[in-house]
């Protein structure tokens, strides 16, 4: 299955060679390349009618190919040759083709320039060379897929709805449940689950290189946590403070940013005011590249050293784990009476220019 599962995701190439022992040949490179053979196409048109069939995700194809001449058929010209057959599979089916040939003419190199290929090779040319081709002109269309931000979009609303539905499960079984230790249990991995589905909404609006803005997404998070989790007065009149500066994520910060506030800020729900009620205050800021998240109550504190508590605590563990995955450093103060103060100062990777936060590398 696993096997199954790789191969599935492995580019698909179709190959379009007229000679059989050169089309054998490079089909042979390309599976001991790593990628997959879709297809061997003996002309031109075979080429245009198997790319529109198989939707492979590129087409590597010889230049001097037998085409079909005029109309075969469909109401259509065949393509005559390669470059033909190249200009119609990328104009129509927005599938690369990268134009393999022995001619390296400049009337050749005129009409493939007008034909737009991923890619020129003339051969011979090295193992190396083709697969370097291949890989350049794969990252471009991905790049360049004017349905890849459509798609990204739509993954992350379908894995919100999951989490979301996910959520309000584990709550009803919260609520039907009268043992306190599982009740405990399910709650926690309620606020897991719901800290992966605010994660996602609030990538939705963008693309993969897309900043998140943390502010709302922190807000949203410890907003839906504390609704969710806080007892209602009389029980324990818990308040929610905020104080979250407008400051940017990358995707790849989002999602343990949401775990370590959703561990931090339900602990201090559960545990910090036993027999009353108090505050809990979230706050995120920025000093010198760096940000901090800083989840604080003034409950009555940890039984005990927060690091001797981390090694048996699952919790603790997840908030360990999540200040690694945001490449930053985690301080956990407590004083008897005084309450808690967990918090994880971490890099930006951004800064501020032209009057908006951009990437570092950018």
């Amino acid at each position: 299955m696993i096997a199954a599962d790789f191969a599935k995701n492995r580019p698909r190439i179709l190959v379009a060679d007229d000679e059989t022992i050169i089309a054998m040949q490079i089909g042979e490179l390309i599976e001991a390349e790593g990628f997959v053979l879709a297809g061997v196409a003996a002309t031109a048109t075979q080429a245009v009618d198997m790319a529109r069939e198989l939707r492979p995700d590129l087409v590597l194809m010889d230049i001097v190919m037998p085409g079909g001449g005029p109309d075969g058929g469909d109401g259509m010209d065949d393509p005559a040759d390669g470059i033909d057959a190249c200009a119609m599979i990328q104009r129509d089916l927005n599938i690369p083709v990268v134009l393999l040939s022995a001619h390296g003419e400049e009337h050749f190199l005129r009409r493939a320039r007008r034909a737009l290929p991923a890619a020129y090779l003339v051969k011979p040319c090295q193992n190396t060379q083709i697969r370097a081709a291949l890989e350049v002109a794969l990252a471009l269309r991905a790049h360049n897929d004017p349905a890849a931000p459509f798609r990204l979009r739509e993954a992350h609303h379908r894995i919100k709805n999951s989490f979301s539905l996910l959520h309000s499960m584990l709550r009803i079984q919260e609520i039907q449940t009268k043992d306190p230790q599982a009740r405990h249990s399910l709650a926690d991995a309620g606020a897991r689950v719901l800290a992966l589905a605010k994660a996602h909404e609030s990538m939705i609006g963008g693309g993969p290189e897309s900043l998140s803005d943390a502010k709302a997404h922190v807000e949203r998070l410890a907003t839906a946590l504390f609704g969710a989790q806080a007892p209602p007065p009389p029980q324990a009149a818990l308040t929610l403070e905020l104080d979250v500066d407008p400051l940017p994520l990358l995707p790849a910060q989002v999602i343990p940013c949401g775990i370590f506030l959703a561990e931090a800020l339900t602990n201090a729900i559960k545990h910090a005011y036993p027999s009353g009620g108090g505050a809990v205050r979230v706050a995120l800021h920025a000093q010198d590249a760096q940000a901090e998240l800083c989840i604080a109550d003034d409950g009555r504190g940890l039984a005990g050293d927060p690091g001797d508590l981390g090694r048996n605590s699952f919790g603790l563990q997840c908030l360990q784990a999540a200040a690694d995955q945001l490449e930053g450093r985690m301080d956990m103060a407590s004083e008897p009476g005084r309450g808690v103060r967990v918090s994880v100062r971490f890099p930006l990777f951004v800064e501020y220019r032209d009057g908006a936060y951009q990437s570092r590398s950018a």
